[in-house]
């Protein structure tokens, strides 16, 4: 498995900024196509569906040096349409670049309605240009338990860019933190000791620091480290059939 690059949160990373529910999303009459890939239905579900607070809100990140950078992605179904219709939207509005295709999701991980486990055991991978210095904001279509998210983050802090917020449409609950909290991090070390930390640098090659918030929670409420390598092997398996 590559490993996908990340570094640690600072504590001051604002919430990701969340549009709409998922509800709303999947009653939407272009969801389906949009998710396969269809830029105009994008186009159609991100209008009707983006929020104008929310948009007013992430004006405050849009510095000179300020760009957008829009998760793209090969799924299941096709294409991804969605991140790049709202990076589309946003620019427009916020009146800064979206650098659509400049940055690429180099593998199909299949976390749409995953598990968990399969997600942190399938991490997004990325390539691609980076402008260094500038100040980005990503863009995805949903966040669960934001390993995607923070895996593009650390793809571009580690080629010199900054990440100042991130933007998605939809999420799920309680997972718009996702700056790990310094008291989740002590009690992952609390219940595991140095063991998790040590396993979890030799399978993903950086510390449990890098993690978010929803994975922390989620590696917490397992039954014990053994379960934990289990899960994963598990989850593995399951990405690979």
């Amino acid at each position: 498995m590559d490993f996908a690059p990340r570094v640690p949160w600072p504590p001051d990373f604002p919430d990701v900024f969340v549009h709409t529910t998922v509800k709303l999303r999947d009653g939407h009459p272009d969801y389906a196509a949009a998710k396969s890939g269809h830029a105009d239905a994008a186009l159609r579900l991100a209008a009707d569906l983006m929020d104008d607070t929310v948009i007013r809100e992430l004006g405050a990140f849009c510095s000179e040096d300020a760009r957008l950078l829009p998760v793209s992605a090969k799924e299941s179904t096709g294409f991804n349409g969605i991140p790049d219709a709202m990076a589309a939207i946003l620019s427009r509005t916020l009146g800064i670049p979206a650098d659509r295709d400049q940055v690429v999701q180099t593998n199909v991980v299949f976390h749409t309605r995953a598990d968990g486990w399969h997600r942190l055991r399938s991490p997004a991978t990325f390539d691609g240009a980076v402008q260094p210095d500038c100040a980005y904001i990503l863009v995805d279509d949903h966040v669960g338990l934001g390993g995607t998210l923070a895996n593009l983050r650390g793809y571009v802090e580690t080629k010199g860019g900054r990440v100042v917020a991130a933007t998605t449409l939809t999420k799920s609950r309680d997972s718009d933190r996702l700056a790990l909290r310094r008291e989740t991090h002590e009690a992952l070390h609390a219940r595991f000791g140095g063991d998790l930390d040590d396993f979890w640098r030799e399978t993903f090659g950086h510390g449990l620091d890098c993690l978010t918030e929803p994975e922390a929670g989620y590696l917490l409420r397992s039954d014990g480290l053994d379960r934990i390598r289990d899960r994963l092997a598990s989850g593995a398996e399951a990405g690979s059939a």
